[in-house]
Parts: C-alpha cells; sequence; structure tokens
C-alpha cells in the first residue's frame, strides 16, 4: 500500500552543500556536512553520513548566499550508506534562504539569457 503523503508544499530538487551543528545527547558539540536534496516552502531534505536525532535543533550553514539559522529535525531516516533529515527551517532562515535562492537564480538567468525566473 503507498505511503500517504503529508506534505503540504511542493518539493523541489535542489542540491547544494550544508553543514550543520547541534549538542549531542551527551552534551557535547557535534558537527556534520550534507548535501541539500531538495527544498520546500517549510524546509530541507539533507543527505548526511551523521545521525541526528529527531526532534533536535541544529544550528544551519547554506554557502551559497551565506545563509544561517536554526532548524527542527522533523525526521531521520537511517541507510547504509547515508542518512536522510528532513529539517524544518526557522521562519527566518526560511526567508533568507529563499531570497538567496532568487538572487542565485537571477543572477544564473543573466549569464544564460533565455532563461525564465519566477
Amino acid at each position: 500500500m503507498p505511503r500517504r503523503e503529508r506534505r503540504h508544499n511542493e518539493r523541489i530538487p535542489y542540491t547544494l552543500p550544508v553543514r550543520l551543528a547541534w549538542t549531542g545527547e551527551d552534551g557535547r558539540d557535534c558537527y556534520a556536512r550534507g548535501n541539500c536534496r531538495d527544498i520546500s516552502l517549510e524546509g530541507l531534505r539533507v543527505e548526511t553520513n551523521e545521525t541526528i536525532p529527531a526532534h533536535s535543533y541544529v544550528m544551519l550553514r547554506v554557502a551559497e548566499g551565506d545563509v544561517t539559522g536554526s532548524a527542527r529535525v522533523r525526521y531521520l531516516r537511517r541507510g547504509a550508506a547515508r542518512n536522510i533529515v528532513g529539517l524544518e527551517l526557522g521562519e527566518k532562515v526560511r526567508e533568507r534562504l529563499l531570497e538567496a535562492l532568487r538572487e542565485t537564480t537571477r543572477e544564473r538567468s543573466e549569464s544564460a539569457p533565455g532563461l525564465l525566473v519566477q
């Protein structure tokens, strides 16, 4: 039986490197690098080697646009080689990230005339 989609917003494939930081269950600072695989109005899906506990809070850094802010881990799906982490973005970081991505898209379209940017 197919899994019911609970998502309210469309996911858009978008690959970009991210860095994550959080406090582990033992109180130590933890760090991870990952790759965003898609983005929606509410968050990101990130692939990483690290296991980040669901419902924990992370600091997120996206190099593209130099965006930093907080996010909540909505889910963790462990894989054989890599883990998939669903991040729900805080409102401020969401706005900054979307603006940075719009700016990047504008810049790319200016360097490639004929490409439509919305």
